[in-house]
C-alpha cells in the first residue's frame, strides 16, 4: 500500500523511526510527505527514508504569505515528486484573492517543473474546478490528486476528467461520513487513491488513538472495499505509482 498524503515528520512522530517500522510491517511501502509551509517545504526533505517521498508546497491556511515561484524554486530538489498541498481553504480562511494567488503559483510551478498537484480544498469546490479548468484539459491523466475528497459529486467528477484522482482517508469510515461513501460508491476504482493525512483522522475502529499514522491506512482500504464489494488494493497501488512515477525510482 501507498500512504499518498502523511504529515510524516520528526514535528509529529519524533519517534518517526519505530512509526515507519510499525508502517511497513503493516503492509505500507511507501508514504507521500506533502509540505504545509515553505519551511517544511525546506526541513521535511532532510530527514531521508527508503519509505519517503516529499512534497513541496504552502497550504491556503497560510494566505498571509504570498508565495512566489522563486520560494518555490529556492526549497525544490530533484528528487521532489510532487507539488503541494495547496488550494483554497475557505472554512478558516476567507482571504480568497491572496488564495488563489498561491494556488495558481504552485499550479504553474507544477505545471514548469511536470508534477503533480496535491490539492486541498475545502468548502471551496466550485473556485477550485474553475482554476483548475484554466490549466488541465478535458481528457488529461495522472496531473494531481484531490486529498480527502468531498462536496458535489458533480464537481468532482468534471476535476476528474481534468486528470485529477480523488484521494480518501480515515472521514470515510466514521459513522456520519454517508456522503463520502456515496462518493466512493460512485467513482472508478481507477480513480481512488487512499490516506492517512496523519497524525489526524484517525479511522474507526481505532478512532480513540489520539495519534494516527501510515500502519492504519489498511482500514480506508478495507472500507473501500467493503463499499465497492470488490477488492481494491492492487488498482489504488497502481494508481498512486501513475500518478507520482514511482516506478521511475528518483529516491533512496
Amino acid at each position: 500500500m501507498i500512504d499518498t498524503h502523511s504529515h510524516t515528520n520528526k514535528f509529529y512522530y519524533p519517534d518517526i523511526d519505530n512509526i515507519l517500522e510499525k508502517s511497513k510491517k503493516s503492509g505500507v511501502e511507501k508514504i507521500i510527505v506533502p509540505a504545509t509551509s515553505l519551511e517544511d517545504s525546506l526541513t521535511n526533505p532532510q530527514f531521508i527514508h527508503p519509505m519517503l517521498y516529499y512534497a513541496i508546497g504552502s497550504h491556503p491556511e497560510l494566505s498571509k504569505q504570498i508565495i512566489t515561484r522563486e520560494q518555490l524554486e529556492s526549497v525544490y530538489t530533484e528528487n521532489i515528486i510532487a507539488i503541494g498541498e495547496c488550494g483554497l481553504d475557505y472554512y478558516r480562511d476567507n482571504n480568497k484573492e491572496n488564495q488563489e494567488k498561491n494556488f495558481r503559483v504552485q499550479i504553474e510551478y507544477a505545471l514548469e517543473k511536470n508534477l503533480p498537484l496535491i490539492v486541498h480544498t475545502r468548502e471551496a469546490l466550485e473556485d477550485t474546478l474553475t482554476i483548475l479548468s484554466d490549466y488541465y484539459k478535458k481528457g488529461d491523466t495522472n496531473k494531481g490528486v484531490i486529498h480527502s475528497a468531498d462536496g458535489d459529486i458533480s464537481i468532482l467528477e468534471k476535476i476528474e476528467d481534468r486528470g485529477f484522482y480523488l484521494s480518501f482517508n480515515g472521514i470515510s469510515t466514521f459513522k456520519n461520513a454517508d456522503k463520502i461513501r456515496n462518493i466512493i460508491k460512485n467513482t472508478d476504482l481507477s480513480k481512488i487513491l487512499i490516506e492517512t493525512d496523519s497524525p489526524f483522522l484517525t479511522p474507526e475502529p481505532i478512532r480513540n488513538e489520539k495519534i494516527n499514522n501510515s500502519s492504519n491506512i489498511i482500514y480506508v482500504l478495507e472500507n473501500i472495499e467493503k463499499i465497492k464489494n470488490t477488492q481494491a488494493k492492487e488498482k489504488i497501488y497502481q494508481n498512486s505509482i501513475a500518478l507520482f512515477k514511482l516506478n521511475n525510482e528518483k529516491y533512496i
